[in-house]
């Protein structure tokens, strides 16, 4: 008869990326996600109603999940006759009514595949460690931290290539065990006995019989479809791995096509027309559901499927298209297959720059050109151009999507920039290298010329990265300037503090440019990198400039600190506008009188701007100065309201109230003149005998208790 056990209802996928949050998978320990999976197997093996069917041991050979004998094969159930020997299992022996009874089931072979397939990951990491600091002569790492205890200390790329091969092809075959559970439609043994087998009944009679023995599969077919989206995405990893790509595609192309199925079938469900409160719910968990099979598909999927079509079409593109084409395609975490091959194309595409000279064999540094006669630092100023033109292309798409979103401390363009600013140290820390090593030969025409352009490449990188630091900074400063201005309180202490310690970094940044080596002729080198001494050429002038302009600044909005009402501290503010006043002067000077500075018309516009801010606040700074010595009592008005009062008060709180303060007025005066036509006299006589009737009631009691008896 048909099976009357209702089918399972397993969300996969759901139970995975649970596991993968949880135990290592986000920040890649791919040996903490192996070392979960195999306690969590053995505590799903001992679950008692189905210990017997999965655990390994011959105490349980009589179930039906042990593996039939096969001659020649040495992992069936033969063997040793100890009850605790091993046993092959072979779940797909197990009927579909049984399977349905338990989710371990299911869950077993799929905790089997999870393990593999980090353990394959695993031996990757591994390889690229070990192998990579083999290369590099760090005996201690590569032995284990230096305890001698790592096994695969010794291993070569190709076995550890191998075992993680291994490793894979076990995950896929679990897989594609769930996937064949899934779908079972096994009966169990006694649902055609023999006699009925044997009988001589008629076609019709067996085939009735067989129709009612038929069963069903032991889960829905959601579940059906997440196991085969599980089974093709591992099968198409194993693809990807072993360079058949056609496979890869194919297999892929399955697992999204299954997850957009899944995600189109939980929206449907999701808008339930009941408005029971109970489904709440189970609407949340689909929707959460629908989220991550799109995300699957759009972000974990489709950028693997895309890199297969690529290989199949690589041999007709040059490297700078397929550069192109990775990077459009790349969208997901390190250690994915996309990025990985786009870092091996650029890096190819870095040597073979660096070693034909063709790009960044010189540079120009306050007036020189220097040749850059090394490969690695040729190398190093390559990347630095490739890193700073992504950064640019995030800062631009950061600006389309929302300029309001610039403090999220974890965006992209941010990670760019830290990595861009570690290629300028990179490139100094080359420089630094090479001069260690001229410093112990002796001074003369030929050494003196290396150092002299070791020097300025020093200088360069230095100043690049100085610059593009100075750079964001002043655009935060002057976002922070902007959005204070369009608030109606304008500039709060918190603000000016901000833009003072910004003002701050900006200053020593400037110091530290002024003061940059470099510059001057070859011949004029004294051959001392280390030397203090500067060049005044045309960089130190702007440089010097510069540093005029931020200390001004720097004075302003300091002094407008000391100005605020909650400190006021009104004569050590006048003394910093001053100081400001006169910096401005000079820097208007120095910054006109350098013709080539880079957005020097710029930069006096704004300083004028700033130069007639410092008068006004000047002369309120002084008022406010004036009024806080001045010890008379008064009202508490401000210095606008009482112009022709001269009772100055004894602490001003401002010169105008800003905005204006509400004023009292009649409240609907011409409601009150059409009202009063319509009011008569007042009733006098009738008024006056109440209050004699009151007068006289109050006057009658007396008591002690004569007051609770008014009224």
């Amino acid at each position: 008869m048909a099976s009357e056990t209702e089918p399972l209802r397993l969300y996969l996928h759901s139970e995975i990326a649970t596991a993968h949050t949880q135990h290592g998978i986000s920040h890649e320990d791919y040996d903490q996600y192996a070392s979960y999976c195999t306690r969590r197997l053995h505590r799903l093996r001992h679950t008692k109603q189905v210990k017997k069917d999965l655990l390994h041991v011959r105490l349980y050979r009589s179930s039906l999940s042990t593996k039939a004998v096969v001659e020649g094969d040495c992992t069936s159930s033969g063997g040793s006759k100890a009850k605790n020997a091993y046993r092959a299992i072979d779940l797909t022996n197990l009927p579909s009514e049984q399977l349905a009874s338990h989710v371990n089931y299911f869950l077993e072979p799929l905790y089997c595949a999870e393990r593999c397939w980090s353990s394959s990951l695993a031996l990757k990491a591994e390889m690229n460690s070990v192998v990579g600091d083999r290369n590099n002569n760090n005996v201690t790492s590569a032995l284990g931290g230096g305890d001698g205890l790592n096994p695969r200390r010794y291993w070569s790329a190709g076995k550890f290539r191998a075992q993680s091969m291994k490793r894979l092809k076990k995950a896929v075959k679990y897989a594609t065990l769930v996937e064949a559970l899934a779908l079972s439609t096994k009966a169990p043994p006694c649902t055609v006995s023999a006699e009925a087998a044997d009988n001589d009944d008629d076609d019709a009679t067996k085939e009735e019989k067989i129709a009612a023995a038929a069963v069903q599969p032991p889960v829905d077919e959601h579940t059906r479809m997440e196991a085969r989206a599980y089974a093709s995405f591992m099968r198409g990893n194993l693809a990807l791995e072993t360079n058949q790509w056609q496979t890869a595609c194919t297999e892929y192309q399955m697992a999204m096509q299954l997850c957009e199925a899944l995600a189109r079938g939980l929206a449907t469900a999701g808008h339930s027309d009941s408005p029971n409160d109970n489904d709440v719910d189970v609407d949340v968990q689909q929707l959460e559901l629908f989220d991550f099979f799109t995300s699957r598909a759009k972000n974990v999927i489709a950028p693997l499927l895309k890199y297969c079509h690529y290989e199949l079409q690589e041999k007709g593109l040059s490297p700078t298209e397929k550069i192109s084409f990775l990077q459009s395609s790349f969208s997901i975490s390190d250690g994915d297959p996309l990025q990985s091959k786009l870092h091996s194309l650029k890096n190819e595409t870095l040597q073979t720059q660096a070693t034909s000279g063709s790009s960044m064999s010189q540079i120009t540094f306050r007036e020189n050109v220097i040749p850059v006669e090394t490969k690695e630092l040729r190398m190093a100023l390559l990347k630095i151009q490739d890193l700073r033109i992504d950064w640019e292309e995030e800062e631009k798409k950061k600006k389309k999507t929302n300029s309001d979103e610039r403090t999220a401390s974890t965006s992209p363009s941010d990670a760019k920039f830290m990595e861009l600013l570690s290629g300028y140290d990179d490139a100094v820390s080359l420089v630094n290298k090479e001069l260690k090593q001229l410093a112990t030969l002796k001074s003369g025409p030929a050494v003196n010329a290396k150092k002299f352009q070791l020097v300025n490449l020093a200088g360069y990188s230095k100043y690049q990265k100085l610059k593009l630091v100075m750079g964001r900074n002043e655009e935060l400063t002057n976002d922070i300037i902007q959005k204070s201005n369009e608030d109606d309180e304008g500039m709060t202490l918190k603000h000016l503090e901000e833009v003072t310690h910004l003002y701050d970094a900006l200053l020593q940044d400037a110091r530290a440019v002024a003061s940059l080596p470099g510059g001057g002729s070859p011949d004029d080198f004294d051959g001392d990198s280390s030397s203090s001494s500067v060049v005044e050429d045309e960089f130190f002038l702007e440089a010097t400039a510069n540093v005029l302009r931020l200390r001004c600044l720097r004075c302003y909005y300091l002094a407008r600190m000391h100005a605020s009402p909650l400190v006021h501290k009104y004569s050590e503010a006048i003394a910093l506008l001053d100081q400001a006043e006169r910096l401005a002067n000079e820097a208007l000077e120095e910054i006109g009188a350098c013709d080539q500075m880079e957005n020097g018309d710029a930069l006096l516009e704004s300083l004028k701007k700033v130069a007639a801010e410092m008068r006004g606040e000047k002369c309120r700074v002084l008022a406010l100065s004036y009024l806080s010595k001045s010890s008379t009592t008064g009202s508490g008005k401000c210095l606008l309201q009482r112009l022709q009062d001269y009772n100055i008060p004894s602490s001003p709180k401002s010169i105008a109230h800003v905005p204006p303060k509400l004023e009292p007025m009649a409240c609907k005066p011409s409601f009150f003149d059409v009202a009063l036509n319509y009011v008569s006299e007042y009733p006098v006589d009738e008024l006056d005998r109440a209050m004699e009737e009151y007068n006289g009631a109050g006057t009658a009691s007396s008591g002690i208790l004569s007051w609770f008896r008014r009224g």
